[in-house]
């Protein structure tokens, strides 16, 4: 049974947004219940959970969703849950060796629940993934925003109430692993358990590595140089400026940055069952028809947002925290483009072509992190965001050009969905700075959203926006009826 684009990524949107709200909005309730240096460690655990989660998989685990019959993504899954209890060992493994040469009881304590964490962590979060391209095998989108907004209800539930009986650190992290166990088990398949029934042998599983090698072999580096890049911008930053610096920055970053996460857990499921078994050509019609519609759908808010954001910011925040809204403006415009071509990165998994993932991921590491790093003695660190922002944006439409032209999609769709990008930002930016010039801030808000239905509305009647919101809403995804004949 098919259902519509739309209806999948509006559920899946819907309850992966719940969860996000769930989690800011207990942010008050947990400052006053966990200290900031635990809170501080707990960041660092699951910032490591990521990182290793990368390394206990190789990336195995997004190659699931590509085989023809279920025994070769068995024979994948069995490979990625091989990994992580390898790993997990090694874990187990550190924190035992450790203990003979800890000279505190209470340090080695809160190292042995960091790293035994660390090791669940790492082998139910590989179960996790495993399960979720599982899912989206089957286009089972909503059973993924259920595992979303379990996720996020479990954490809250289980830190706070582990914090009545156990220290900070470990009721944190024993409450986030405990939370990707419900997860789990909201994603599990009954057709996973029964392909394992069937039996998955080691020659299975070496044919389905050699296969997918390219997965370890250039995703694993542009995941770890995705991660790894806003650190060394943020050590970078603070080396020429400070920490004060740093952390407006930072808080900037995670403001302007924080839909591309809720864009991403929306979209990218089902764009990836889509570009797995569709045709160039249709894939690529859909993907320029979603980031048109999307950029279009997003400029205005984020282009009042960059304008406005110095006064929301004095208003809203402390003044300990005032001269953060400039950071703001300076990242709306890369945080736009990122929102409208985040989920893009899986049509270099489906049409084999990693190598030009990551090496587009590294060479903007290095010269962003290289940049930044010249220039944060040389100029304040507002003036280098700037520079920052402006290398996101070239970096961003080099990404969605490069998804174009590595994986043969038709370049008239890219070309029309630069254009009709460039139009709409062009006229939202002039309209939008001579609005803000309004003295009274309810006019500048009725100019703000007459400026953003007009800019919509002429898209959709004069720019072929009624055909691509057709198409869109038309595109079915459907459940995956696969083989069982074995590909070894």
């Amino acid at each position: 049974m098919s259902a519509s684009v739309v209806a999948r990524a509006g559920a899946l949107g819907a309850l992966t947004a719940a969860g996000q709200l769930l989690l800011v909005g207990t942010l008050p309730l947990y400052s006053r219940v966990f200290e900031p240096g635990a809170y501080g460690e707990y960041v660092i655990f699951v910032g490591s959970a990521g990182v290793i989660g990368v390394l206990a998989g190789l990336r195995y685990d997004s190659a699931i969703v590509l085989p023809r019959n279920d025994r070769m993504a068995g024979a994948l899954t069995a490979l990625v849950l091989l990994i992580a209890c390898l790993v997990a060992a090694l874990l187990v493994l550190a924190v035992l060796v450790s203990e003979p040469l800890s000279h505190s009881t209470t340090a080695f304590s809160a190292a042995r629940h960091f790293g035994l964490g660390l090791a669940a962590a790492t082998i139910i979060g590989a179960l996790q993934r495993c399960l979720t391209s599982w899912c989206v095998r089957d286009a089972r989108f909503l059973q993924i925003g259920i595992g979303q907004f379990g996720l996020s209800l479990v954490t809250v539930v289980a830190q706070l109430l582990l914090a009545r009986v156990a220290g900070p650190l470990s009721a944190l992290v024993w409450g986030y692993v405990m939370a990707l166990a419900v997860q789990s088990a909201c994603l599990a398949t009954p057709r996973l358990a029964g392909v394992w029934l069937g039996g998955v042998s080691w020659r299975a599983m070496r044919i389905a590595a050699r296969k997918y090698r390219r997965f370890p072999s250039y995703m694993v580096g542009y995941a770890l140089a995705s991660t790894l890049r806003d650190r060394l911008i943020q050590i970078m930053l603070g080396i020429g400026a400070g920490a004060a610096a740093v952390g407006r920055f930072g808080l900037a970053y995670r403001v302007a940055f924080a839909p591309n996460s809720l864009i991403y857990s929306a979209v990218s499921p089902i764009f990836y069952s889509i570009a797995s078994r569709g045709t160039k050509s249709a894939v690529g019609r859909f993907a320029a028809g979603l980031v048109e519609a999307g950029f279009v759908m997003l400029v205005v808010p984020y282009v009042v947002f960059a304008i406005e954001a110095p006064a929301l910011t004095d208003e809203l925040l402390s003044a300990r925290w005032h001269g953060t809204g400039p950071y703001l403006s300076a990242l709306a415009a890369p945080a736009l483009m990122l929102a409208a071509t985040c989920w893009l990165d899986r049509a270099f998994d489906s049409f084999r072509r990693q190598n030009v993932a990551f090496g587009l991921e590294a060479t903007f590491t290095i010269a962003s992190v290289g940049t930044v790093g010249a220039l944060s003695r040389l100029l304040d660190s507002v003036a280098v965001t700037w520079v920052f922002g402006t290398m996101g944006v070239i970096y961003y439409w080099t990404y969605f050009l490069m998804v174009f032209v590595s994986c043969g999609f038709p370049r008239a769709d890219f070309r029309r969905a630069c254009f009709n990008g460039a139009l709409a930002a062009a006229v939202t930016l002039s309209v939008a700075s001579a609005a803000h010039r309004l003295q009274q801030p309810s006019w500048r808000m009725m100019s703000y959203a007459a400026l953003y239905a007009t800019v919509v509305a002429s898209w959709i009647r004069f720019c072929g926006g009624a055909a691509i919101l057709g198409m869109l809403i038309r595109a079915r995804v459907g459940d995956q009826h696969t083989t069982t004949t074995p590909e070894w």
